[in-house]
């Protein structure tokens, strides 16, 4: 965990959820900035992908300190990619339900929290994220990157799923997995999809990668946790499969396609405060379940 001072306090970026019936409370939102002297723009949620492919274009680099995501941890993994694009960290404000990503659950409290920023009372943690690439033959049809995991399942939820997992650059076979599916998930995603599959919450400073198979065909199949220094390779053995790529881009997959899962050089940044503390958080989360 590190700690981060902005370059003098502030233009953000916000990216409210996109839910006609928190319009009333972003508004509320935007007036907090506005009392606190902070200049904003906003980017609705349907328009994220378009202001991603602008970043460049437009030369917006260096235009933003700070982005805001009002809404829940869907917002926030959509939002991730431009914080990662722009280097800069990413708030999280809940407006959703549970909100695992998310450190500010109401207005009052986000008040507080952008007074602190400005007063630079806050701490910033780095998410590493997983790059996922799959090659064909010899040629790699896809990559992208994901901020909680990469998910494997069988396009027909009745057929069964056969996969073997390699790891390290000798790809040592490791296990085979008979299952509807497999998913693997940074530090970050383990309190998303795989929490669900019976998976572990692991602390985001951990360099590691979970993975947790889906409904295996099996009665000892457990999840695993193996370094992120060390490259992941999955091999489909049928076809009928597709990656989820965090909920936002899928791609159909063939048999014999090699799925390679390596962390990603660059990290997302969260703006957290002492009180907020992952395991805080994690605590009245789930308490709130």
């Amino acid at each position: 965990m590190k700690s981060y001072r902005l370059r003098g306090f502030m233009k953000a970026l916000v990216i409210p959820k996109n839910n006609i019936s928190n319009k009333a409370s972003v508004k509320t939102f935007l007036k907090i900035l506005d009392d606190e002297n902070v200049k904003y723009e906003v980017i609705p949620f349907d328009e994220v992908d378009a202001f991603y492919d602008e970043i460049h274009k437009k030369n917006l680099k260096n235009s933003f300190d700070i982005l805001i995501s009002y809404g829940g941890d869907g917002t926030i993994l959509k939002s991730a990619r431009i914080a990662r694009k722009l280097d800069i960290p990413i708030l999280g404000i809940n407006a959703g339900n549970i909100g695992f990503l998310t450190v500010i659950n109401d207005l009052k409290n986000a008040k507080l929290a952008i007074q602190n920023i400005i007063k630079n009372k806050y701490l910033c943690e780095e998410r590493s994220m997983l790059d996922v690439e799959i090659v064909r033959g010899n040629k790699k049809v896809f990559n992208s990157y994901a901020v909680n995991e990469a998910t494997i399942t069988s396009i027909n939820i009745c057929k069964m799923g056969k996969y073997k997992l390699l790891v390290g650059k000798e790809k040592k076979l490791f296990t085979e997995y008979s299952s509807d599916g497999i998913i693997v998930a940074t530090p970050t995603g383990s309190t998303a999809h795989s929490l669900s599959m019976g998976g572990p919450i692991v602390s985001p400073d951990v360099n590691c990668f979970i993975i947790t198979a889906i409904y295996p065909h099996t009665l000892n199949q457990r999840s695993i946790v193996i370094s992120g220094n060390e490259d992941l390779y999955i091999e489909i053995q049928r076809d009928g499969q597709i990656v989820d790529i965090d909920g936002r881009i899928e791609f159909e997959l063939k048999e014999k396609d090699i799925i390679k899962l390596s962390r990603l050089k660059k990290t997302v940044k969260y703006i957290i405060f002492e009180e907020n503390s992952f395991l805080v958080n994690i605590k009245n989360k789930i308490k709130a379940i």
